[in-house]
């Protein structure tokens, strides 16, 4: 399988839905695909909702996300992650803006614009 990147946006926000395998095959792609999207838009919200596989150099592109939105002021959230990835996040130290899990689910069109 691969991954891919689907972004829903209006002049702020944009909605990066993050599907398939984010993996060392394609991190690369994936990982400029969201940058792209960090300097363009005021909010980024990555949703994980979709993604079935994470690894190490997928986790890697989204600390360099996390961290190029934070270099230019852009706020960047991450919602709908999946157990498997959230077990990989409690293995590494790492500052990522994950939402409560309790929000799971819920479209980022309803998702109030500033909230975390």
């Amino acid at each position: 399988m691969s991954g891919h990147v689907l972004v829903i946006r209006d002049s702020r926000q944009a909605v990066a839905c993050v599907t398939g395998e984010l993996d060392i095959a394609t991190a690369p792609l994936i990982r400029q695909a969201l940058l792209d999207t960090i300097n363009r838009h005021e909010q980024v919200i990555i949703d994980l909702d979709r993604l079935d596989f994470c690894d190490c150099a997928g986790l890697s592109a989204l600390i360099t996300a996390q961290k190029t939105a934070r270099a230019h002021g852009i706020t960047l959230v991450i919602r709908n992650v999946q157990p498997q990835l959230t077990r990989l996040l409690r293995c590494v130290p790492h500052t990522l803006p994950v939402e409560p899990t309790a929000l799971r689910g819920v479209p980022a069109r309803e998702f109030p614009a500033g909230s975390r």
